[in-house]
């Protein structure tokens, strides 16, 4: 919602740029999504025949290690021994890559063999260039031998298992082709769907734009020809669009509602004037009548008329002006003193403050209802002495707030309604405040932006209520 309000309220110049950027960078997107999908296809062509290579390589691997070390055996030579243990272990290496597991697939069973064939085909190699270095010719011509034949049967174990995998990477390689057609031919759908649905949206967004103008031409051209009960519809938005339809309407009932608007005006600036004028001769009058009760040494009753006036004064405030929580916390106090001295002293009332969160702003007339609601509803007609408790402390970057009460508690349903707007703090009897129960709460949630900021909490009947603030530092 504050997106499209923002939105509605940029001038139009910026408005289309908007328009434009976005177009641009969803089309950059979409091509962006495109390019991923045949990338990832034609990643998976090329790895289709890896195994193949990876066959061949190990291929050319065992006969350099046959060739190294025939070459060896020949001439005893230091460079051919090198050669050889560098075939040796780049062999070895490779076929650390087969698979050893056992399988009822043909793929792995054969690369399985090829390994342990691979294994001890090394092992032969080895004796015979030992062999060799010690020069006994039979064992080493025996080894060479035994090799030579192993070294056989592995390559055509090799070639059968390549050219088993070059069959599968072939059909693989065909299915993987008609994907990618099939990709290819998504892919443009896509794209020209796309382009459709963002022209759609421009034309759209662009005619949002500019049919308040064309409203507004067809009204002027109404009250150019004398009609001036036409209709304008309020758009709404700051820009340029919206100050020039709320010029032309302003200007449009101006001419409608001169002299009565002028009238009405008039009434309401003085109604505004008695709304301020009333408050100010409540709060003289009674600051008058805690002058005579002093003079007269009517000190109780001084200090009871003081505290009423303060009450007021501070009730008088506009609800939107952040307050400490120490005027807060001084409201209640008023409060509670205010109902004990109407109910002879029947309400209990103790304070645990944290007094280094006195400071901590909050909106007007939060507290003080809360706790009227807690008299009115808690304690007011319980048995026994009634009690509230105020508690201030710090938990972490918050300020914690608790006002509990003695007195009849809620159940979850009666919660429930509180939580959904249904209970508020009557002003009915004749008691000061009246500000309900759901307009503290909703201040608040507006005020700190925070669906957790109030909460009500009771374990039963009978059993008291609490009202926690959490509120941040």
């Amino acid at each position: 919602m504050k997106v499209r309000q923002y939105y509605s309220n940029l001038p139009i110049g910026r408005k289309l740029t908007l328009i434009y950027f976005m177009s641009a960078l969803f089309i950059l997107a979409v091509n962006i999504f495109v390019y991923a999908n045949v990338n990832r296809v034609v990643s998976r062509l090329d790895r289709v025949y890896i195994s193949n290579i990876n066959l061949n390589e190990l291929s050319a691997a065992l006969d350099l290690v046959q060739n190294t070390m025939k070459e060896y055996l020949d001439t005893k030579a230091t460079d051919a021994m090198d050669g050889y243990y560098k075939a040796y272990q780049e062999y070895d290496n490779q076929i650390e890559e087969l698979s050893d597991e056992i399988s009822s697939e043909e793929p792995k069973r054969m690369e399985r063999n090829i390994r342990h064939m691979s294994k001890k085909y090394l092992l032969l190699t080895n004796e015979a260039i030992e062999a060799r270095r010690g020069r006994n010719v039979e064992k080493y011509s025996r080894y060479y031998d035994e090799a030579s034949t192993l070294h056989r049967y592995i390559r055509t174990a090799v070639n059968s298992l390549n050219n088993e995998r070059f069959r599968s990477n072939s059909a693989d390689y065909s299915l993987l082709s008609v994907s990618f057609g099939y990709v290819e031919i998504v892919n443009i759908v896509v794209f020209v769907g796309i382009m459709l649905i963002n022209v759609l949206l421009m034309s759209l967004i662009v005619n949002r734009v500019t049919r308040p103008l064309a409203a507004l031409a067809n009204a002027a051209e109404h009250v150019a020809k004398g009609d001036y009960d036409v209709k304008v519809e309020r758009t709404g938005t700051l820009d340029e669009t919206g100050v020039l339809n709320e010029a032309f309407v302003g200007m449009l009932e101006g001419i409608k509602h001169g002299v009565v608007m002028e009238a009405h005006l008039k009434d309401a600036q003085l109604k505004f004037l008695q709304a301020q004028i009333n408050p100010h001769f409540l709060f003289n009058t009674l600051n008058a009548g805690a002058q005579l009760a002093m003079m007269e040494e009517a000190d109780r009753t001084y200090e009871y008329i003081q505290n009423v006036a303060d009450f007021f004064r501070y009730n008088t405030k506009k609800l939107e002006q952040p307050v400490t929580l120490a005027e807060e916390i001084r409201m209640v106090d008023t409060y509670i003193y205010i109902i004990n001295i109407r109910f002879s002293g029947e309400i209990g009332y103790d304070k645990d403050i944290d007094e280094s969160l006195l400071s901590v702003t909050l909106p007007a007339m939060i507290l003080q209802p809360l706790a009227e609601n807690a008299v009115q509803h808690g304690i007011r007609d319980i048995p026994g002495e009634g009690r509230i408790s105020l508690k201030v402390y710090r938990d972490g970057d918050y300020c914690i707030i608790s006002i509990f009460d003695n007195g009849a508690g809620m159940t979850e349903e009666e919660i429930d309604r509180v939580y959904r707007g249904k209970e508020a703090i009557p002003d009915s009897d004749g008691e000061p405040g009246g500000v309900g129960l759901h307009n503290v709460m909703g201040r608040l949630r507006l005020t700190f932006d925070n669906e957790d900021v109030f909460k009500v909490s009771s374990p039963g009947k009978g059993q008291g209520t609490t009202v926690t603030l959490k509120l941040p530092i």
